[in-house]
């Protein structure tokens, strides 16, 4: 597995074809790409502060939850556009792609810059592997994270105007 991984991330960074297309096809690669995810999110944990070991804990049994959630998600969205590839061969390269929440671990930036590199890497997969075109592939990547930034926006108001509900009584 290590051999595997160390081969190809390096051009998976790179956004080299077509290391995706060869991530999908290996059942291999379903492993590899949970390591790498939890690896990456457990690396970003690390600056958080006096609970470095419980964050860490958490990434590492969180990550992967959240990489087959993506997946499923990107699937959907992917199919919509009329992507071709399976769930789980766009689980493996998608797992890959998320090598860069790594850098979360750099504090302000960090995280921002992560996710926009992963989601530069998942638009050259889903054209690669979902057989999308640059167009379809950006806007399978884009819509669930537009979706989910309104979600959190939306979550963040109705938080505020709870709790500035509980305070003025």
């Amino acid at each position: 597995m290590i051999e595997a991984i160390t081969a190809r991330l390096p051009r998976v960074l790179r956004v080299e074809g077509p290391v995706h297309a060869e991530i999908a096809a290996d059942p291999g690669g379903t492993g590899q790409a949970v390591a790498i995810t939890a690896l990456a999110s457990a690396i970003a944990a690390i600056t958080s502060n006096d609970r470095a070991i419980a964050g860490i804990v958490t990434a590492i049994i969180l990550a992967p939850i959240g990489l087959f959630l993506w997946s499923g998600i990107s699937f959907v969205v992917g199919k919509l556009f009329g992507g071709t590839a399976s769930y789980i061969a766009l689980t493996r390269p998608i797992g890959y792609s998320a090598a860069p929440f790594a850098l979360g671990i750099i504090p302000g930036i960090g995280a921002l810059a992560g996710t926009i590199y992963s989601a530069i890497i998942q638009v050259k997969l889903h054209q690669e592997v979902n057989g999308l075109s640059q167009g379809a592939a950006v806007a399978v990547v884009l819509i669930p994270l537009v979706i989910l930034f309104g979600l959190l926006i939306l979550l963040a108001v109705v938080a505020s105007v709870a709790l500035f509900g509980a305070l003025n009584n």
